[in-house]
């Protein structure tokens, strides 16, 4: 049992110094019948997933493992591994959650890679909840619709919030990007999920209507915000990758 562990630790130390300091040198690593998954986005080929990785508008970027997990996937001694993780690019001060899962498959005593799956993952509750009720409000022929098109444009405001590295793909103005970098520790966070929250409580004084979920989704992401910034603790994004951030305890 400890060998394919053994294996998926070397290779996944192996793969992330490689990607940081050089992402041209992972050629090696792939196949032409190698495919990558960078956020739903299928790439096949080695020429074609090396040109994908070395097409990211940053230049520095780090990577730091949480978890690793791995299994063998049969006789024919490949092994399926799957990481969660902190990423960071250039200056920017908040790490991104990342989890993305390799299949290694044995070829002349050593393995590449034959499968690699990547996403980013957030708290992403918050978010899928404002811009879906937010659109299926903004029929209601009176000021509900106000409502609605402010719970919309909050769903866009946090994606920022949650994932910088928009900020940077984004025709984004600079005094936007300005704005969203202050929001930069939980208390900040707070802040923002707590006044978005009481706009759509305002909402119901209107009238009544499902305004009230993301009204108390925000205000729940708020109090956790809150209380991982009395506890000290730095902002992670997401139960799925392990952390200890506000969203593992709302995603």
């Amino acid at each position: 049992m400890a060998d394919f562990q053994t294996i998926a630790t070397q290779f996944v130390q192996f793969y992330y110094n490689t990607f940081d300091a050089n992402r041209q040198e992972l050629s090696g690593l792939y196949r032409g019948q190698s495919m990558l998954t960078f956020e739903n986005v299928p790439v096949q080929g080695s020429a074609a997933i090396v040109e994908k990785l070395t097409s990211f508008p940053f230049q520095k970027i780090a990577h730091k493992v949480t978890t690793l997990d791995s299994q063998p996937t049969g006789p024919e001694g490949g092994i399926v591994v799957m990481v969660t993780g902190e990423l960071q690019v250039d200056d920017e001060q908040k790490p991104m959650n990342y989890t993305q899962t390799f299949h290694l498959v044995p070829e002349a005593g050593s393995y590449y890679v034959l499968n690699d799956m990547f996403r980013l993952v957030t708290g992403v509750l918050c978010i899928i909840i404002c811009f879906a009720l937010g659109i299926a409000n903004i029929f209601h022929l009176h000021l509900v619709i106000l409502f609605s098109v402010i719970c919309l444009v909050c769903s866009f405001v946090l994606v920022f919030i949650e994932i910088p590295l928009l900020l940077r793909i984004c025709p984004t103005s600079s005094k936007f990007d300005s704005v969203i970098r202050k929001v930069t520790t939980n208390y900040m966070r707070a802040g923002v999920y707590l006044v978005m929250s009481i706009v759509q409580w305002l909402s119901l004084l209107v009238k009544t209507t499902s305004l009230i979920v993301p009204a108390v989704l925000l205000l729940i992401a708020a109090v956790f915000y809150a209380l991982a910034g009395l506890k000290g603790q730095g902002f992670v994004g997401s139960k799925t990758l392990g952390g200890q951030g506000v969203a593992q305890m709302i995603v």
